[in-house]
This record gives structure tokens, C-alpha cells and sequence, in this order.
């Protein structure tokens, strides 16, 4: 059963956890007021995610509905999100404010027992941290959609609180969509092989109709990767640090994920080489170190890296000097670089694993076995070269192109 807690001592206690994460003082003003508001409103009585709901629809109804005009477009997004964090605080005893915040979800008592279990299976069973993050923000959302159904503990789950959940990822891509319900289905099928439910719901998911990729992957040219690299300036801190790491993808293909994770004991100064356990594959990978990137992390290493006791290669640059976190994606130092070299990021899919795919097409068009280029890349599977980055190889499409039979059917 859920905790009961009245709505003013809920709101106090969302309140002091957003000062406790330091929210910009205008923001925090936002968030009071709407905190007081809700509380005027509930009072003494128990929280629940439906009264918020009423909150909601009678503020805006109030104020003359929901409005997609500039009247109310400032204030909306306030109130639904406040009323949410209400809802995950309730639920979990945390809210996520920032990409970066690192925090434990505690799961309502209910499904706590089960889906504790289900991490630990993930962890045991060697899947990925992005996985795993992916995961809980989809079970999360499922939860928070329960508990407004008044849906307390995983076996009073039934097909239709299912089928309505999945709804409410209508405005979803068939592939984003595929994945969530892949989390589902995983999800479903722990809990009814270990009797946490007694109906077997992974099997009436439905399956997202995708039709393989219907977009030829974004690549650089080589001309584009030398622009890159020379707009990432090499005198301050920051421009050290971005210059090694876009070296560090574009020339050796690594993840954005190896490079963060990248350690000072990984490089072999001596033989010229790095040696990492990949985070994606958690298999080993030993590249040469060309000169280029060889003297870029020397640069960064003494002229540029804060005085620091962390491991890592790559710090930040703000007290405490530490290493990034691991949800960190590292978009903001490259947006910076593209910016200034003039190529445009936005709607378009450029980011650090453009340059993977561009250092594959590279060798590719240079006639690189896919053997080969699979090793280079690191990848698990050997074939993956050939399934996927052949896709962005045009010029080898183009040579597969048939000559149309023309006839003359006018004489005809």
C-alpha cells in the first residue's frame, strides 16, 4: 500500500528537495508557487496522483482551458511538470531535475521486491548502463501511469491497464516505440517467470511494425573531419581537452563511451598503443597511437588537465576536477566545435558516433576488408560492418546500380 501523506506536508517536502539540488532562484520561485497553490487547494487531505490531476484541470479550466497561444504557454509547462516531480517524489522518493544527477530510485513497496530483482538480473546479466538507465525511466512512467489507476503491486496488473499504458506513447516513432516495449516485455517476463504476476502480459505486447532503417546514416567526408579538427582550438583548457577527444574519435573510431572512461593506465606510451575494455561489448580492444592523437593527449595531459587524483583521461573542469558521469553524452564540447566550423547539428542525427561511421566509410572506400574494419571498430559481432556501414558507403552503392533496358515503345 502507498504511504498516506497530506498534500501540504508532500509539498513541503518537494520543496526543501529542490533546494537541496540547487535550482536557479527563479525557477525555484516558479516551482513555490505552484506548490502553494496545490496545497491550498489539497490541504490536509491524502495525496494521491488523481488529485493532482484535478489540480490540473481545474487550474486551467479556470484560466479558460489549456491554451496553445502565447496567454498561458509560459505558465503550462511549470504546473504539469510540478505536479509530475509531486508524483515521482510520491513514488520514488526522487525526482531528476538534471541530465547528470546521479541518484537511487526508490521503488514503491509494491513492485520494490520485484523490480529490485529485475536490475540485479540486468547487472548479472552483463547489460549495458545505458540499457539498464533506459530501463528504469520506462518502468518509472509505468509505475507513475499504476498508481493513477490506483494499481498498487504488479499482480493486480491486467491487459487493458497494459494496453492503455502503451497509448500514451502514441506520439513515438515505431523504433522508439519498439523499444519501450522491449523493456516491457523483458520486464513482463521476469516478473511472471519468478510468480511476481500470474498473467503472462509480455505475450499480449503488441510489436512495432518497423521496416528496417529508412535513413542512410549521417557521415563526414574527409574534408568535413579536417574542418572539424581545425576549428577545435588547442590554447585553452577546454579547447585542449575537445581537440584530443574529437582526434580520439575521428582517427581511432572510439565510442563516446570508451572515450569518457578512457584512464591514464590504458595508454602504453612506450609501445604506442591503447589497451580498453569497451563499455558497449565489455571486450578487449588495443589500438596503435598514431602520432597526431599521441601528442594531443600529451598536450591535454600536461597543459590542459586540472590537477586532479581521478583516473580518467578526460575531466571536468569545475571543482571538484572529477571524472563525468556516466549518463554524460559529451554533446555539449562537440556542439561547440560544429558551431564554430560552421556545420549545422540541429535536426540533424550528427554527433560523436558520426565520426565512427565516418572513419568506417573511410576504410570502406579505401577497400578495407570488413574483417578488418570490424576489428578496428571493436565490434562484437563480426559481420556488423557489413550489415550496417555499407549502407553509408555511396560510392560502392552506386556501382551496384543496373543499367536500364531503354526500348523505344513510341514506334511501337
Amino acid at each position: 500500500m502507498p504511504r498516506k501523506i497530506p498534500v501540504f506536508e508532500l509539498c513541503s517536502e518537494l520543496e526543501q528537495e529542490l533546494i537541496r539540488q540547487q535550482l536557479c532562484a527563479d525557477t525555484l520561485k516558479r516551482y513555490r508557487k505552484i506548490l502553494k497553490e496545490f496545497s491550498v487547494f489539497g490541504g490536509e487531505c491524502v495525496y494521491s496522483q488523481s488529485l493532482g490531476t484535478e489540480f490540473l484541470i481545474q487550474k486551467f479550466k479556470v484560466d479558460g482551458g489549456i491554451s496553445i497561444t502565447d496567454e498561458h504557454s509560459r505558465t503550462e509547462p511549470y504546473y504539469f511538470k510540478c505536479i509530475r516531480l509531486l508524483a515521482e517524489y510520491y513514488n520514488f522518493g526522487i525526482i531528476h531535475i538534471r541530465n547528470d544527477f546521479e541518484g537511487e530510485i526508490i521503488w514503491p513497496d509494491g513492485f520494490r521486491a520485484c523490480t529490485e530483482a529485475y536490475f540485479e538480473a540486468l547487472v548479472d546479466d552483463g547489460l549495458s548502463y545505458g540499457y539498464i538507465n533506459r530501463s528504469k525511466k520506462v518502468i518509472r512512467d509505468l509505475i507513475l501511469f499504476l498508481d493513477d489507476k490506483k494499481v498498487h503491486e504488479p499482480q493486480y496488473i491486467s491487459a487493458g491497464h497494459n494496453d492503455a499504458f502503451i497509448k500514451s506513447y502514441y506520439y513515438l516513432s515505431p523504433k522508439g516505440l519498439a523499444s519501450k516495449l522491449c523493456v516491457l516485455r523483458r520486464y513482463y517476463r521476469f516478473l511472471y517467470l519468478n510468480q511476481y504476476i500470474q498473467i503472462h502480459l509480455a505475450e499480449k505486447l503488441p510489436h512495432a511494425c518497423i521496416n528496417g532503417r529508412m535513413k542512410i546514416p549521417t557521415f563526414w567526408d574527409c574534408e568535413e573531419i579536417e574542418k572539424i579538427k581545425s576549428s577545435a582550438e588547442r590554447v585553452s583548457p577546454s579547447g585542449k581537452r575537445a581537440y584530443a577527444m574529437i582526434l580520439l574519435a575521428s582517427e581511432l573510431g572510439l565510442r563516446i563511451g570508451d572515450i569518457r572512461n578512457l584512464k591514464l593506465a590504458d595508454i602504453d606510451w612506450s609501445q604506442k598503443k591503447l589497451s580498453i575494455i569497451q563499455c558497449k561489448t565489455k571486450k578487449s580492444l588495443v589500438l596503435p597511437l598514431t602520432e597526431e592523437v599521441g601528442w594531443a593527449l600529451i598536450d591535454y595531459i600536461k597543459e590542459g588537465r586540472p590537477v586532479t587524483d581521478s583516473p580518467n583521461v578526460f575531466v571536468k573542469h569545475r571543482p571538484p576536477y572529477d571524472a563525468f558521469p556516466v549518463n554524460s553524452t559529451m554533446n555539449h564540447i562537440l556542439s561547440a566545435v560544429l558551431n564554430k566550423a560552421g556545420i549545422p547539428s540541429k535536426n540533424k542525427n550528427y554527433g560523436w558516433h558520426t565520426f565512427r561511421r565516418s572513419l568506417a566509410t573511410k576504410l570502406l572506400q579505401s577497400e578495407v576488408e570488413m574483417s578488418a574494419i570490424s576489428e578496428i571498430l571493436g565490434h562484437s559481432d563480426p559481420d556488423m560492418a557489413g550489415r550496417y556501414y555499407i549502407k553509408i558507403d555511396t560510392q560502392a552503392l552506386k556501382k551496384c546500380m543496373l543499367d536500364l533496358e531503354v526500348m523505344d515503345y513510341v514506334g511501337k
